[in-house]
């Protein structure tokens, strides 16, 4: 009697006006909170609303997939049974529930509850306080909170994603209350948490003989509203850490304080804590370190005590598998992870497993800390067919020092197959699907996005299958489908059809499969003048099409020019070349010039010949279309004087064999005679090109009468050696 008196008078003075502080209106509170404006000191009106009766089922969370033939899961669906604690809100609290049973909270005794919005219950009070504070709190803090954030109900994004629902239902020795799917403040819709808790007297089988509290998570993606941002308006993550300091991004879910899991007696002393969190991802370490990532909770379950008359509570076991039994079948690789937590501060909790039974049970894996973990495994066989037990022993090193022990039950059954193997494609083309399929030979088959039946139709995202066969149910390996990209083929190539002559057009970078639009399935098309596209598919299957290009038709340009002077010229003479091109009806806009090694590109050029011989001078010329056209003419250059030779050994051994006169090749019609020593003709040719290598004539000395048609005369002696 005298704990429902203290709990009325607190009652009395949260619902009226305390002495020094300013009464808000729900609408008042609503835009403070936004401009992050909240006096010190304040009250709200924020009735709660009237229980509602629940027509139909509950929306459900959002089921994980995965896992491995072990049905074990804390998490109880709400049924026809729960009813709304309240309507679409923030901040808000349920009516008083009363409980048909005495809740423990070390020592202290309530029969009384409050839900609020913000993941926790009250016993004293409704409490709408929407930053979260770490344990141990004292005073007004009386709560058990699986999920202590700002959680706001109202937001809807005309996408059926809406700010989710809290449901409870209350049973002769225990209250379940469900929050599903909750999105955060301010509306925000883009993430959703699930979690759920039950309090019972301790006796309730649902949590077994000695445990009052339990925790149980589903898929956690956010752990704070933007209201509690040092700026609501610049919040995200910065790369090195979460907090509001970077680009506007208001719907991150990562911003402020963190959220906290535990709960408290309101004394300073007595309490429990498993983390706070404040950031995406999987990273943890322990009740006390530095804020967690809230991904460490998806699938988590704590079952634990507050009914305890001691500030040190054993540690808690955490696991998928703690469960009454867990069913395994011959062949299959059985990890098991079992958590022990040390829930008061500076604790460090040690843990052994033993399974004496199952021949190839081994620890992988056994730390020690405020998170103690054992992570074993084992492939059971024939001759572990039936019932074993894997017990695990931990102790912390509190005041007094405490231990769990907790049995696993393994029934192994026989199963003369092997798991299903998925087969399918593993990239999803944008608005398409992929077939994954599981090998034939089971039952059933229950994938991880909720289907069934031996084949399934889905997008990207990670599956895996489970399917039946007699009592055992064997999990195929995990299978990533990889979201696909549209292929976007550029096309390049000669845009322009020059005189008729066919213009190759290609794509930038090669597909698996090319349709063009004039029907051509090759990677390259050779077009005429007209509009063509492609459409091509990659290596995954996944189709895209090119924009479309124009192919002009032209004609050729006709190269010309004029060279001055144009006849046979002298080393040293500057040569002029000048441009006397046609465009055809197009406008010339480029010239190459190539002598020698030499380049040009101006329309008319010019060279110096310095060394004697027949030179190539090419001209190439572009029109504004990109057609050419060229033309080579020659210049030769020759010598002042004809060098005259003095000997030549005509013995067939390559090497000097023949009369020569150097530069005779520049003057055609030159008359050669060549004399013995008695003035008789050894050898005449009126159009001489170093051409005698005589073989029948003796070694000697020779007298020659070489002119040139200009009556230039070279007169002499040659010696001829074998």
């Amino acid at each position: 009697m005298k704990k429902q008196i203290l709990l009325l008078s607190a009652l009395v003075c949260v619902a009226g006006i305390a002495w020094g502080q300013e009464e808000l209106s729900a609408a008042q509170y609503e835009q403070l909170k936004a401009a992050g404006q909240l006096p010190a000191h304040y009250t709200v009106d924020l009735s709660a609303p009237p229980k509602q009766a629940v027509k139909g089922q509950p929306r459900p969370g959002q089921p994980k997939g995965g896992g491995t033939s072990v049905f074990c899961n804390c998490w109880i669906e709400p049924d026809s049974s729960y009813q709304l604690a309240m309507t679409p809100n923030d901040d808000g609290s349920s009516a008083p529930i009363n409980l048909p049973f005495q809740f423990n909270l070390y020592g202290d005794l309530y029969n009384l509850a409050f839900i609020n919005n913000n993941g926790n219950i009250t016993f004293n009070a409704a409490l709408f306080a929407f930053s979260a504070g770490g344990f141990p709190a004292q005073f007004d803090t009386i709560m058990v909170a699986p999920f202590w954030a700002d959680v706001d109900t109202r937001g809807d994004d005309g996408n059926g994603l809406n700010g989710g629902q809290v449901w409870y239902k209350v049973t002769p020795t225990a209250l379940y209350v469900n929050w599903v799917d909750v999105g955060y403040y301010n509306s925000f819709t883009d993430k959703h948490n699930s979690f759920q808790l039950i309090i019972t007297d301790g006796t309730d089988p649902i949590l077994g003989l000695d445990k009052n509290v339990s925790f149980c998570y589903k898929d956690m993606q956010w752990t704070t509203g933007t209201a509690s941002c040092l700026d609501p308006t610049v919040c995200n993550y910065n790369g090195t850490d979460y907090s509001c300091n970077n680009t506007n991004n208001l719907g991150y879910g990562f911003c402020g304080a963190p959220s906290t899991v535990g709960a408290n007696r309101g004394n300073g002393v007595d309490f429990i804590q498993f983390g706070r969190f404040n950031h995406p991802g999987i990273d943890y370490d322990g009740p006390f370190g530095a804020p967690d990532a809230v991904s460490w909770l998806d699938d988590q379950a704590f079952t634990f005590t507050t009914a305890v008359n001691t500030q040190n509570i054993p540690p808690i076991p955490s696991s998928t598998f703690l469960c009454d039994t867990v069913r395994v079948c011959t062949g299959e690789l059985v990890d098991i992870t079992v958590n022990f937590f040390s829930p008061e501060q500076n604790q460090t909790t040690t843990a052994t497993s033993a399974a004496p039974t199952i021949t190839s049970y081994q620890e992988t894996s056994n730390t020690s800390g405020v998170a103690a973990t054992i992570i074993s495994q084992f492939i059971p066989t024939v001759l572990d067919v039936g019932f074993h037990t894997i017990t695990y022993v931990a102790t912390d090193d509190g005041t007094p020092a405490l231990t769990t022990t907790v049995t696993i039950v393994i029934e192994i059954f026989f199963t003369p197959t092997q798991p299903p193997v998925v087969v399918g494609d593993t990239v999803a083309c944008p608005g398409q699907g992929v077939v994954l399929t599981a090998s034939a030979g089971f039952d059933d088959y229950f994938w991880s996005n909720g289907y069934d039946g031996a084949s399934v139709l889905v997008g990207p995202g990670t599956y895996i299958v489970q399917a039946t066969a007699g009592v055992c149910r064997l999990a195929s390996d995990t299978i990533i489908v990889y979201p696909g990209t549209t292929p976007q083929p550029v096309i390049t190539g000669q845009l322009f059809n020059c005189d008729g002559a066919p213009a190759a057009l290609s794509t930038t970078e090669p597909f698996d499969t090319y349709l063009w639009s004039d029907g051509n399935t090759s990677d390259t098309a050779w077009v005429s003048s007209g509009t063509y596209s492609v459409t091509v598919t990659d290596v995954y299957g996944c189709e895209g099409g090119s924009a479309t290009v124009n192919v002009v038709s032209a004609n050729n340009p006709t190269a010309s020019f004029l060279i001055s002077p144009s006849n046979e010229v002298l080393p040293g003479t500057n040569v002029q070349f000048t441009d006397q091109s046609n465009g055809n009806g197009d406008a010339i806009v480029s010239w190459l010039w190539s002598v020698d090694t030499t380049a040009f590109s101006s329309q008319n050029s010019n060279f110096t010949f310095t060394t004697p011989g027949v030179y190539a001078v090419t001209l190439l010329v572009t029109t504004s279309n990109g057609c050419t056209d060229q033309i080579t003419l020659y210049v030769t250059v020759i010598p002042e004087e004809i060098i005259v030779p003095n000997v030549f050994s005509p013995n067939n051994d390559g090497e000097n064999d023949f009369l020569e006169f150097t530069g005779v090749e520049y003057y055609p019609n030159t008359d050669l005679r060549v004399f013995n020593r008695w003035g008789q003709t050894v050898y005449e040719n009126t159009s001489y090109a170093n051409t005698w290598s005589p073989k029948d004539v003796s070694e000697g000395t020779y007298f020659y009468v070489l002119r040139r048609e200009d009556g230039t005369e070279y007169t002499g002696h040659v010696t001829l050696l074998r």
